[in-house]
């Protein structure tokens, strides 16, 4: 009877351990824990959460860190605005098998709208600790697949975790002006334009 005890006892012991594992790293986990490394400008970290399977993802996210390391301050302090008001719900994750498919939901920052007002930090700064900085929503999935035992995630659509390409390609002009702007449009190309291997994933 002991005996009996004993093994019922380590069976609900692994069922339990393999249910936290596993809660820690289900789909919704990964893709919350990429977009919060990502708003932090933690691109190391949201590496991780890429699957090795498609580069565009860790391209995209190369993109990101090189225009953070070339933007004028101004530019970076709207990109920094941009991100602490961003906010992504997930409203649904369908699991089958290997493969997920997380739906959220996003509040960004309407920056085309918002630069009608002003292109001023601090005034933006301002209309958003007032809660009045335009805003507008988005949908978008993530597709993650089961690797190493882990979830990763695959492709992404329709997802504004960073609005960085955007603010610094498409309205980089009226907030630095047009020399400036030409300036900063002409090192992203270059950067796009590089030759060099696919971006690694980090296996940390």
């Amino acid at each position: 009877m002991k005996r009996i005890i004993a093994v019922l006892s380590l069976v609900v012991i692994i069922v339990f351990t393999t249910r936290t594992a596993s809660s820690r790293n289900s789909p919704d986990i990964v893709v919350e824990k990429y977009l919060t490394a990502v708003r932090a400008n933690d691109y190391e970290k949201a590496y991780t959460f890429i699957s090795k399977s498609d580069n565009t993802i860790i391209e995209w996210l190369e993109q990101l860190r090189y225009i953070k390391q070339i933007a004028p301050p101004q530019l970076i302090a709207l990109i920094d605005i941009a991100h602490s008001a961003s906010k992504q719900e997930i409203v649904k994750t369908t699991v089958e098998g290997d493969n997920a498919i997380v739906e959220i939901h996003s509040l960004v920052p309407d920056m085309k709208e918002t630069l009608k007002i002003t292109n001023r930090v601090q005034e933006i700064k301002s209309l958003l600790d007032q809660d009045i900085l335009p805003m507008r929503e988005k949908e978008g999935i993530f597709k993650l697949i089961v690797e190493g035992d882990l979830w990763k995630i695959s492709m992404m659509r329709g997802v504004t975790a960073d609005q960085a390409a955007e603010i610094a390609s498409d309205l980089a002009e009226q907030i630095l002006g047009k020399e400036e702007a030409e300036k900063l449009s002409k090192k992203i190309k270059e950067f796009f334009n590089r030759d060099t291997s696919p971006f690694p994933v980090s296996d940390k």
